[in-house]
C-alpha cells in the first residue's frame, strides 16, 4: 500500500508490475500494442500504489500541458453560457483542462491575459477582444505562441474566427420594422471597432437603401454597451420632438436598459414603441409583451470554436485560418407593431 508522505514513480510501477518502464508508459497512453493481460498487472499496481502521473513533468517533456484557455468580455452575456459549457464539454473530453477568464473588454486586460496564457504555457485559447483594428492587439493576436481562435470577431483572418452572421440579423430585424411602415428606427449598438455592433450597423443600412430610405444617423447610438447608456440614450430619443417609433436594441445585454428607460416615460413596448433585442433572452422571452428577437445557435459557436481549435492544437489540420460565420433569425413575438 501506499507510504505516507512518499511520491512513487513509473519504475516503481513497473517494479511492481514485473514490466518495463516502457510498457507501463504505453499503458498510460492507452497504446493498443498492450495485452490486456499486461495492461490489468499495470493497472493493478498503479491502483495499489496511488500512482499519480506528474502533469508538470509530462508538459515539459511533451511541450504540452492539456490547458486550454478562454476569455470572454463578460460572464454575464445572456446566452454564453451555452457556448461555453459547450466548448468545454468537446474539451474535456478530449482530456483538456478549461480555464475561464474575463476581459471586461478592456485592451490592457486582454493584452495581459495573451501574456499569462503564453507564461503558463497554456495549448490553445479561445477569445473576444475589444478592437478589431487596433495595432497592438492585431500584433499580440497575430505573434501568439499557441493556436488561437478569436469568437465572434472577424477582421484579423490570420487566425481561426467563429462568428454570428449579425449583419444578415440586423438586416432582417430592420427590413421587419420598415414593413411595419416604421421610418423613424433607433439603432443602439455597442463599439463598431469590433464584429458584431459594426455587423450590425451595415445591415441597418442595409435594409434602409434596399427601401429607397436613407438611415437617420442621429438614431444610431454606437457608444457603449451598458445598460446605463442604453437607459440614458433611450430616454433622450423619446424626448425628442420626432421620437423613434421603434426601437433595435441590437446589443444582447443592453435591452433592460431600453425597457426602463420607455417605462420610466410611461411608454408602452408594442403600443407605444416597437422594440427589437438583438439577441434572444430568457428577458425578451418571458416579457409582457414577448419581445421579438434575433436568435443564433450560441452552442453551435462553442461546438465550432472547440474542434477549430482541437485542430490546430492537435496538429489535424494545416489549413489556412478559417472563419465559420452561424446564421442568425428573427423571431416575431408581441413587441412590435405598425407605428400610430
Amino acid at each position: 500500500m501506499r507510504k505516507a508522505g512518499r511520491e512513487f514513480t513509473i519504475r516503481d510501477v513497473a517494479r511492481s508490475a514485473e514490466v518495463a518502464v516502457g510498457t507501463v508508459s504505453r499503458v498510460l497512453n492507452d497504446h493498443p500494442s498492450v495485452t490486456r493481460d499486461v495492461r490489468e498487472r499495470v493497472q493493478r499496481a498503479i491502483t495499489s500504489l496511488g500512482y499519480e502521473r506528474n502533469a508538470v513533468a509530462q508538459s515539459m517533456r511533451s511541450a504540452r500541458t492539456h490547458m486550454i484557455a478562454c476569455a470572454i468580455r463578460d460572464f454575464d452575456i445572456p446566452g454564453y453560457v451555452s457556448y461555453v459549457k459547450e466548448a468545454e464539454r468537446i474539451f474535456r473530453a478530449a482530456d483538456y483542462t478549461f480555464l475561464l477568464a474575463s476581459t471586461a473588454n478592456d485592451k490592457a486586460v486582454e493584452l495581459s491575459l495573451l501574456r499569462k496564457f503564453a507564461q503558463r504555457r497554456v495549448d490553445g485559447v479561445m477569445m473576444t477582444i475589444s478592437d478589431e483594428s487596433d495595432p497592438e492587439l492585431i500584433a499580440a493576436v497575430e505573434q501568439a505562441k499557441m493556436p488561437l481562435v478569436l469568437i465572434d470577431r472577424e477582421m484579423i483572418q490570420s487566425v481561426d474566427r467563429v462568428a454570428a452572421d449579425h449583419r444578415s440579423g440586423a438586416r432582417q430585424a430592420t427590413d421587419y420594422l420598415l414593413s411595419l411602415g416604421h421610418r423613424r428606427i433607433a439603432l443602439f449598438v455597442g463599439d463598431p471597432h469590433a464584429h458584431p455592433s459594426r455587423s450590425r450597423i451595415e445591415g441597418y443600412g442595409d435594409a434602409f437603401r434596399a427601401a429607397g430610405l436613407e438611415p437617420d444617423p442621429a438614431m444610431i447610438r454606437d457608444h457603449s454597451l451598458s445598460n446605463e447608456f442604453t437607459f440614458r440614450e433611450t430616454s433622450a430619443l423619446m424626448q425628442r420632438p420626432d421620437p423613434p417609433t421603434a426601437i433595435f436594441v441590437a446589443g444582447i445585454d443592453m435591452l433592460a436598459g431600453a425597457m426602463r428607460a420607455l417605462k420610466a416615460a410611461g411608454l408602452a413596448i408594442g403600443r407605444d414603441v416597437s422594440v427589437v433585442s438583438g439577441g434572444d433572452s430568457d428577458l425578451a422571452e418571458l416579457s409582457t409583451p414577448a419581445i421579438t428577437a434575433l436568435q443564433w445557435d450560441r452552442a453551435q459557436m462553442g461546438r465550432h470554436a472547440a474542434q477549430m481549435l482541437l485542430d490546430r492544437v492537435t496538429g489535424r489540420t494545416t489549413e489556412p485560418p478559417r472563419c465559420v460565420r452561424v446564421p442568425v433569425s428573427l423571431v416575431v413575438r408581441e413587441s412590435c407593431r405598425p407605428p400610430q
